[in-house]
């Protein structure tokens, strides 16, 4: 260990080197599959709507939802267009210069003692508690309103700090950006009240009497505070849509019950700082678990965790500056880095105390412990510094923590490439099965197995792709999820509800008499529900069979847009391989227009794959085709399997032969089949 000390402290590797290192981290944490990954969650909404509706419809999107946070959006989109990866190295890029920034702005806090500015910038870099890094549109203009804090604080406390001639320049910018930050969104807003004491720990090295010290503070801080109250009083009697989206649940309690509330308040605090600390970092040390990974990826994730803590530990060797000097600085910057680590905490939480919605370590609640990314980073890093634990052995707890997390943040990024290709397979699927669909149509889907995308992200693409040249407020059509939305957005699953839907830039108004219901449960292919036989699957959720009976195909044109035509190359790719679904899907098509003969062909060609099913009710189409053209022992064959697999799909062949006995013509060996099989399926016609 020491000869390799010796030899990277013989490279001279000084402060420039930092940034590099933290640029490798973020690399290895969120960079290495940004090839395999696309648009999650609100990223979709927002890259249809520019598509579609341009500057302006951006405009009204965040009309009512932070719009000088919009201002950023309408200056990027135009520049990165609809490129995934080009969003992915954009939200790389603000998360990775945020923490350049807080390193900069703590390295010139606490000079000295170099340590608590590295420790907490990587701290910060790979927090374990926010998990949705790869939704780079709204993220990455997140951490760059961010990266305005942190760089008004820097600017502030150099121009004051420095004897340059630009020091006034400084900061005009440190005004300029502060001001910004605190326009653009409520993530952030009271950090600023650490402005005083960020500037007091500033002057620490000085030796300046209290007194003094204080006086420069006051001075210094007097034009941001005035910045901060024009901001407050926007905030707080100007701008008509603060409490738009979440109620100030909290003042509604203290003015009913002041003691219950602060008490409420104390058990809000108390549970936030175990979550963001203790159950954050607590997670890093999770295994990964082989079955749900996979080994591959499981193979991966060690190597990305050991090649981690190589470079944070050779580099952090690096930086070691002795014992002595870490041991005699405790009461300093220990408790200094503590002190602002927990009036950061504090300040951070209030947003989400305010509105009694806490952070939690699930999407999309994970979003709620950005507030606390600063204060939970310094107070991490001062706690290490306060263990009575040598100085080497503090190194090493450094490394283990940002390696262990640099690993979980790598099988997070598996998950959202997992959910890239399921979101594309279904899309795939969507256009060989509907060519063509009648706007105005709701699509009620089961809840899809995905967890980075919701409906309301997947009615995005559904009108880029299916209504392309649709430019008007008047949105085409709707995707829902019936488990979700009954009761809700979606009064009753019966004919005749209206559904209206606000999405900001656009509106959706229908009603559902015009539905087509499907399900889509991979490894099984995307199937338009039947409402003749579907409202009777027990397979099938009971709000999804309801929706079968809404379903109709007349909303599906046959004639239409080919899949490869529909799908925009740059986010689908090549046309998949025609396996096992798209000859389903085609065969679908041809029973919706009652062409037996194509669908009895279809079948053979399907069968001959030797792929299969991966769900019984995939069958059905070819039984009812191979019955319809006089197959009758192929479909009383593929009804046995059908009925071999799960007595649950009884019900379900019951209605679809009933259905076959009254429109199929009579013959002897019709009869003879139909006999057997209401016979087995003890059913009557």
């Amino acid at each position: 260990m020491n000869r390799l000390r010796r030899w990277l402290v013989g490279l001279r590797i000084r402060d420039a080197a930092v940034p590099f290192i933290l640029l490798a981290i973020a690399i290895l944490c969120y960079g290495l599959l940004i090839p395999a990954l696309g648009f999650f969650w609100d990223d979709f909404p927002l890259s249809w709507i520019y598509d579609t509706y341009g500057v302006e419809g951006l405009e009204r999107y965040f009309s009512t939802n932070r719009p000088y946070w919009g201002l950023l959006f309408s200056l990027t989109m135009p520049l990165l267009g609809g490129s995934p990866w080009a969003w992915q190295l954009f939200g790389l890029f603000w998360r990775w210069l945020s923490a350049v920034l807080l390193w900069l702005l703590l390295r010139r806090i606490w000079k000295p003692v170099p340590q608590v500015a590295l420790w907490a910038s990587l701290l910060f870099l790979v927090y374990p508690g926010f998990q949705q890094q790869h939704i780079p549109i709204i993220y990455g203009h997140l951490f760059l309103v961010f990266c305005c804090y942190l760089l008004s604080l820097y600017l502030n406390i150099w121009a004051m700090t420095t004897h340059s001639h630009w020091r006034w320049a400084g900061h005009a910018l440190a005004l300029a950006s502060g001001l910004y930050q605190m326009l653009a969104m409520e993530y952030f807003f009271l950090l600023e009240l650490l402005r005083p004491l960020v500037i007091w720990l500033a002057f620490g090295e000085d030796s300046l009497p209290a007194r003094t010290r204080m006086k420069r503070t006051a001075l210094g801080w007097l034009p941001y505070s005035a910045v901060f109250g024009a901001a407050f009083i926007w905030r707080v009697f100007f701008f008509s849509f603060q409490t738009e989206n979440y109620r100030m649940v909290f003042l509604d309690q203290l003015k009913e019950a002041p003691v219950p509330a602060l008490g409420h308040l104390l058990e809000n605090i108390a549970q936030s700082f175990w979550v963001v600390l203790g159950q954050a970092w607590g997670s890093a040390f999770r295994l990964p678990d082989v079955n749900t990974l996979g080994l591959k990826s499981t193979v991966l994730t060690a190597a990305v965790i050991l090649t981690a803590l190589v470079i944070v530990l050779a580099f952090l060797i690096v930086w070691r500056r002795g014992r002595e000097e870490v041991q005699s600085r405790k009461s300093t910057w220990v408790m200094g880095a503590i002190g602002l680590g927990l009036l950061a905490f504090l300040l951070g939480g209030v947003p989400s105390w305010s509105i009694d919605v806490l952070p939690q370590l699930i999407f999309a609640l994970d979003r709620f412990t950005l507030p606390f990314l600063l204060g939970a980073s310094l107070l991490l890093a001062g706690l290490i510094g306060w263990l009575p634990l040598r100085n080497w052995m503090r190194l090493v707890l450094v490394g283990v923590l940002v390696s262990l997390a640099i690993g979980q943040h790598f099988q997070v990024s598996v998950a959202y490439r997992r959910d890239w290709e399921t979101q594309q397979r279904f899309f795939w699927q969507l256009a060989w099965r509907i060519p063509a669909l009648e706007p105005g149509t709701i699509l009620l889907v089961n809840q899809l197995p995905v967890r980075y995308y919701t409906d309301n992200s997947l009615t995005a693409p559904l009108n880029w792709y299916w209504a392309a040249d649709n430019h008007s407020q008047e949105m085409s059509y709707l995707l829902y999820y019936p488990q979700q939305r009954l009761g809700n957005n979606l009064a009753a699953l019966e004919p005749g509800v209206p559904v209206v839907v606000d999405y900001l830039a656009a509106q959706f108004e229908g009603n559902t008499s015009q539905i087509v219901a499907i399900t889509y449960q991979p490894p099984a292919c995307l199937r338009v529900l039947d409402p003749g036989v579907d409202f009777d699957n027990k397979m099938l959720p009971e709000e999804m069979q309801a929706a079968a009976l809404l379903s109709s195909t007349q909303w599906i044109g046959t004639q239409g847009t080919t899949a490869i035509e529909r799908l925009p190359a740059r986010l689908y790719g090549e046309e998949p391989p025609y396996g096992w679904c798209y000859y389903f899907s085609q065969a679908e098509i041809a029973r919706q227009q009652a062409d037996w003969s194509q669908v009895a062909a279809l079948g053979d060609q399907a069968f001959a794959l030797g792929d299969y099913p991966n769900d019984p009710a995939e069958r059905l189409v070819f039984i009812e085709g191979y019955a319809h053209t006089g197959a009758w022992d192929r479909a009383e064959q593929l009804s046995g399997e059908v009925q071999s697999i799960t007595p649950m799909m009884q019900p379900v062949l019951c209605h679809l032969w009933t259905r076959i006995a009254n429109e199929t013509s009579t013959s002897p060996e019709r009869e003879v089949v139909l006999e057997r099989i209401f016979n087995n399926l003890t059913c009557s016609e």
